[in-house]
């Protein structure tokens, strides 16, 4: 815990954005093991419509515990992405997001 608040503290100091400006928040997340799916979506109307679903390709490299090396698309009919996709869909209809891409993480 010592080593994040240290770390947070030092990103909420930063001046290291592309602009130069400071970073005016920090989001912490809970670390989650196993395996991390990618769900894009556009929507329009309230209308979604899948346009790709990845895993990540992610494994131990340099040291690292995992290094993203990068996406492999799933066939929209496994049954990963039958769960993943509805799930995606509620969580927008959820968020009120009727128009424009998004790209969900899980």
């Amino acid at each position: 815990f010592d080593e994040a608040k240290e770390h947070f503290h030092l990103l909420m100091k930063s001046t290291s954005r592309d602009n130069g400006s400071a970073c005016p928040s920090v989001l912490c997340q809970e670390f989650l093991r196993g395996k991390e799916y990618v769900i894009d979506h556009v929507s329009r109307d309230g209308i979604h419509k899948t346009m790709m679903v990845w895993v990540y390709d992610k494994r131990p490299a340099n040291g690292a515990a995992f290094v993203y090396f990068g996406c492999v698309p799933i066939d929209s009919q496994s049954p990963e992405a039958k769960l993943l996709i509805p799930y995606t869909r509620a969580v927008l209809d959820a968020l009120g997001l009727k128009n424009g891409p998004s790209h969900a993480e899980v």
